[in-house]
């Protein structure tokens, strides 16, 4: 899938506007109508009802995210749109949704679907590049701001190469969600995630040390841990797009990774 391909200028504007949510649905499905040859606006629009009616695509911070799969379609395609008065599209946070990002794909390729979604997802998260696209001027200048900042974040194609085992302990666990969002558009597609226990709430089960760090006020430390098999060459930029995420890991104890050869391996924990 070529994200390239499948964002034509003619499936961006910067003049959305919408007085409820059912007429932007109509206004985005006839926006993007324009560059689906498969399928009618009107299979568009009932696509994007049917998947609203599943739960809103209404983020937080002003960004929504429609998106449908399709039986029949042959390829992605994936619109922006900018509404500068804003929509009540029924958002997490309950603000008005400004900046949409409109994704169709194929019902079949499920894999490149959730990774399309994980990188528009994650762009949509980068406050320099949704201020840009909020200013752009034309859908010209939406789809060149797109493109320059979800560059970056493609993986590069890359040829067989020896595996790691990877694993992460992690203790902020509220970073769970982007990491695994991580390992989407890194393109890895099955992981374990186990829960797990520190040594300070080992000891704490134990009368002798359990009493001594009752008075020192420690708290229980659970935490997740996640096993993954990566090619060896992709080790180093996942570390970095974690400390992207996270901050750099030699500054604080919130998580630890580390790698293991593989000897041999049979079997797949691949899941998408």
């Amino acid at each position: 899938m070529d994200i390239f391909e499948a964002l034509k200028e003619e499936a961006c504007s910067v003049t959305l506007t919408a007085k409820n949510k059912q007429e932007c649905l109509s206004k985005i499905a006839r926006l993007i109508s324009v560059t689906v040859k498969e399928k009618s606006y009107e299979e568009l629009l009932q696509a994007l009802e049917f998947r609203e009616q599943q739960g809103s695509t209404g983020l937080e911070k002003g960004i929504a995210i429609p998106h449908t799969r399709i039986k029949g379609l042959s390829s992605f395609v994936l619109g922006i749109a900018v509404s500068k008065r804003g929509v009540d599209f029924k958002a997490l946070d309950g603000k008005k949704s400004r900046l949409f990002f409109i994704i169709v794909g194929p019902e079949e390729r499920s894999q490149e679907y959730l990774k399309l979604l994980a990188q528009v997802s994650r762009v949509a998260k980068n406050k320099n590049a949704v201020k840009e696209m909020l200013e752009a001027g034309n859908p010209t200048v939406l789809r060149e701001v797109f493109l320059r900042h979800i560059t970056g974040e493609l993986p590069k194609k890359k040829e067989k190469e020896k595996n790691k085992l990877l694993f992460i302990v992690l203790y902020e666990r509220r970073f769970l969600d982007d990491i695994v969002q991580l390992f989407l558009e890194r393109g890895i597609r099955g992981a374990s995630v186990m829960d797990s226990v520190g040594i300070s709430d080992v000891l704490s089960k134990v009368p002798l040390f359990g009493d001594f760090l009752n008075f020192l006020g420690e708290h229980k430390d659970m935490s997740k841990t996640i096993m993954t098999i990566v090619p060896e060459n992709d080790v180093q930029p996942l570390i970095e797009g974690i400390e992207d995420i996270m901050g750099d890991l030699d500054t604080h104890s919130g998580a630890l990774i580390f790698t293991l050869d593989i000897s041999s391996m049979k079997g797949s924990i691949e899941t998408l």
